[in-house]
């Protein structure tokens, strides 16, 4: 996957915390029919973004396919000042919130390394159908990634802390399948015989 180095720190300050946390990179692997395209709601400019992109028209009767075969996801937590820490261990977690029409299709994010104070996560189950179940119609995808760090809190113990990375959409549409389109022609061609 094209992965461009990128530091985009985001700090969390609240009373005497400097623990700094944020996400490097999120970036959906979509097969589009035989094609695979990356979009980035965060990270990598060469990709195209997320937010608002149109994935384009697919007719299911025809073979053609949406699925999204992976989500890499990299973030951090680090000590960024006197008295205060933040921190990923093998504790935290990741979850991808997929969606399409309310209905949720929620994908538990693995993490796949360790660099440092850096974490990358994949999604597991490798791959989602997004077409499956859908009828004809323009739809709308709403992604977003939840995640958990450690939060010093000023003693000897840590607090256990949900962030989200933000929400991106893309829109792509469900063409009639051949059958139907057959019946209207047919209708159709039943109205013309009639007013003859």
């Amino acid at each position: 996957m094209k992965k461009t180095a990128i530091a985009l720190v985001a700090i969390l300050g609240s009373g005497i915390s400097h623990g700094a946390t944020g996400v490097v990179e999120s970036t959906g692997e979509f097969q589009i029919n035989s094609s695979t395209i990356y979009l980035s709601s965060i990270g990598v400019p060469a990709n195209a973004r997320l937010d608002g992109y149109n994935l384009g028209t697919f007719d299911t009767s025809l073979g053609q396919t949406l699925v999204l075969s992976n989500w890499y996801f990299e973030n951090y937590a680090y000590n960024a000042g006197s008295g205060s820490d933040n921190w990923l261990d093998g504790s935290n977690t990741a979850t991808l919130n997929l969606s399409i029409i309310s209905v949720s299709n929620n994908q538990t994010l693995t993490q796949a390394t360790v660099s440092g104070n850096n974490r990358t996560w994949n999604n597991s189950p490798d791959s989602v159908n997004l077409l499956s179940g859908l009828a004809n119609g323009v739809y709308t995808l709403v992604t977003s990634v939840t995640y958990t760090y450690n939060d010093w809190n000023g003693s000897s113990t840590s607090v256990l802390t949900s962030s989200n990375n933000g929400v991106a959409t893309a829109t792509f549409t469900v063409v009639p399948e051949p059958a139907t389109s057959l019946l209207g022609a047919l209708g159709t061609l039943l109205l013309f015989r009639r007013r003859k």
